[in-house]
């Protein structure tokens, strides 16, 4: 008696010591078995916990399921007809839009570029007929009728073709044949944009000067220019290191000033002089235009010595 109660113990130790497989692995195991094609691999957090919305892309059905992956009865049903609620909360940083998780600073940066787009006078930008519904993927499923508003405002998931995984956007693609006509400068905000790898915005009226701070996307690939291009824009150079030629041919230059040229009134005279030492005594602030154009040793100030060198030009020119 007092050797089984002893066995039971053992038994009930390695029961209960087992580890918990998590999502991951779970996920893991899927895709070893079948190669992630046409079967079902589980959605897993960043933190390897069970997304509560699962789907089978190939079936096209989707579910609910529990903080271990079971799924919770009656919740299963086919992608066409909506997703079944799952009464997911959104964690700090995400907004809830119809029910998904979006992280709010790529909400943002897309908000901006409609902003810019409307400020910039360019007609009908962004393109209005955005506004008739959204091409958007959200976790390997076709959405194509959240957050229409069937007004002539665009909004930021009806902006070009969006693809969203975790609430993370991966990829916007509103370049050619997408029609988004966006214009305006490109928000140096973009940078927020951490977990994007597809970035297509050629062919639009972007105009200025690209920003620094594009240069920060990590997860992208900017020699490839099926996941990042910027040509047929009006953008201006110099253009950041990170960004070869071929993602930004083509351009429109000509609103574009000269070096020297700050008022873009295709002389360089005493007036230039003027506009560059308001700036210098913050009388006057530069557009991104007027402050690459008085840069002369491109130090990314505006000090004496621009205005030696812009003096140095006009001596020379006389």
């Amino acid at each position: 008696m007092y050797v089984n109660k002893i066995l039971f113990l053992i038994l009930f130790f390695f029961a209960n010591s087992q580890p918990v497989l998590d999502c991951c692995y779970h996920q893991e195991i899927a895709e070893n078995e079948c190669n992630g094609i046409g079967c079902y691999i589980p959605q897993c957090t960043a933190q390897c916990e069970w997304e509560p919305l699962q789907c089978w892309s190939s079936t096209g059905y989707c579910w609910c399921v529990d903080q271990q992956g079971n799924e919770i009865e009656g919740t299963s049903q086919p992608s066409w007809q909506g997703l079944p609620e799952c009464n997911e909360e959104c964690g700090n940083s995400y907004l809830d839009i119809e029910g998904y998780c979006f992280y709010e600073n790529d909400i943002i940066i897309l908000q901006e570029m409609i902003d810019n787009s409307m400020a910039s006078g360019v007609e009908n930008s962004p393109n209005t007929l955005m506004s008739d519904g959204n091409s958007i993927t959200i976790d390997g499923v076709y959405i194509d009728y959240l957050n229409s508003n069937n007004s002539d405002i665009v909004e930021p998931l009806e902006l070009g073709i969006q693809e969203w995984e975790n609430g993370r956007l991966k990829s916007l693609m509103c370049g050619a044949y997408i029609y988004c006509n966006l214009s305006g400068e490109i928000p140096s905000s973009i940078s927020n944009f951490s977990e994007i790898n597809v970035l297509r915005l050629e062919v639009n009226y972007f105009s200025s000067y690209v920003p620094e701070s594009i240069c920060e996307l990590q997860q992208l690939n900017y020699d490839n220019n099926l996941n990042f291009d910027l040509s047929y824009n009006q953008l201006c150079a110099p253009y950041p290191d990170c960004i070869p030629e071929s993602a930004v041919s083509y351009m429109e230059t000509s609103n574009c000033s000269s070096l020297g040229d700050i008022n873009n009134d295709s002389e360089i005279n005493i007036l230039d002089i003027v506009l560059v030492v308001s700036f210098i005594l913050v009388t006057n602030n530069p557009t991104d235009i007027e402050f690459y154009s008085a840069d002369f040793n491109s130090d990314e100030l505006l000090n004496v010595l621009d205005i030696v060198a812009i003096i140095q030009m006009i001596l020379n020119s006389n």
